[in-house]
């Protein structure tokens, strides 16, 4: 028979034994632990309802546990699923590691990331594509303009793409500096060029920020920009995995989140924050 006790406190806590017996539950054991204490054992199957009737009388329940081969199956079933859980979790990171869950795009030619993202998207690679042969990428990032050199490195889900830029191969050519995503501008530096946004301004992603000339009067006159953005945007993902690895899969996929904070959801749990973006142009 598989049993199930119960440990209660309270002013005449005996009482407790005539009330469930009053409820038809039958008893196989009662024992005084103090003056007012008792441990209480009853058929395992009983023991929501035991529950349920100690729940609304004068009595705490202080400690309820199996006993026996209940204590053994209990144990048995919990150790199963902890090696079952920890199993999948095992699966699912090796899964992900083969798995690009974030683009970086460094170097010099970091400015040119629109123009290498697309580069890497006509060739199938994107959020959660498998990791790409890096020598399938390279010649189609080296045929940007002004790009001398690239490396491409893939790691823990994300895929680094180096990129530099030189000089001696092209003449500069003036461009714009763009917002790097949509949000508000919470810092912008401008050692040349004309800014058309400011601090707090909400900017749409692409939107030009700072524009490739200088005003003499009324007179533009062309030149290079060099410039810096930083831009803050609200996240909200859900995602169908535990808290832990929302928040990891929320970190790999934005980055620095200010501000973070989980909801539980009925799939999962939604991460909220505040992101950010940083953008240059020829700035250090």
């Amino acid at each position: 028979m598989l049993k199930y006790e119960f440990e209660l406190e309270g002013l005449s806590v005996h009482r407790a034994v005539d009330r469930l017996l009053r409820e038809g539950i039958p008893l196989l054991a009662a024992r005084k632990t103090a003056k007012n204490g008792i441990k209480i054992a009853i058929n395992a199957l009983d023991r929501k309802k035991t529950f349920a009737i100690l729940q609304g009388s004068c009595y705490n329940i202080k400690k309820s546990r199996p006993l026996g081969l209940m204590r053994v199956f209990e144990e048995t079933f919990r150790a199963a699923g902890l090696f079952i859980g920890t199993a999948l979790a095992l699966l699912f990171v090796f899964f992900l590691q083969g798995r690009v869950l974030r683009i970086e795009v460094t170097g010099s030619g970091s400015y040119l990331e629109p123009e290498v993202r697309a580069a890497l998207s006509e060739r199938g690679v994107g959020y959660f594509s498998p990791m790409p042969d890096k020598n399938a990428l390279i010649p189609a990032v080296l045929s940007l303009p002004r790009v001398h050199f690239v490396s491409v490195e893939g790691q823990n889900g994300i895929l680094t793409v180096r990129v530099e830029v030189s000089d001696e191969l092209s003449p500069l050519t003036p461009s714009p500096l763009c917002a790097p995503a949509g949000g508000t501008v919470e810092e912008l530096v401008v050692l040349r060029g004309t800014p058309l946004a400011a601090v707090g301004q909400t900017v749409e992603e692409g939107q030009e920020l700072v524009a490739p000339y200088a005003l003499h009067g009324e007179e533009k006159a062309e030149c290079l920009v060099i410039a810096r953005v930083k831009v803050s945007f609200p996240i909200s993902r859900e995602y169908r995995l535990s808290e832990e690895r929302a928040l990891l899969q929320a970190f790999l996929e934005f980055g620095e989140i200010a501000d973070v904070h989980t909801t539980r959801t009925a799939d999962g749990w939604r991460v909220e924050g505040t992101g950010h973006a940083e953008g240059s142009i020829n700035f250090g």
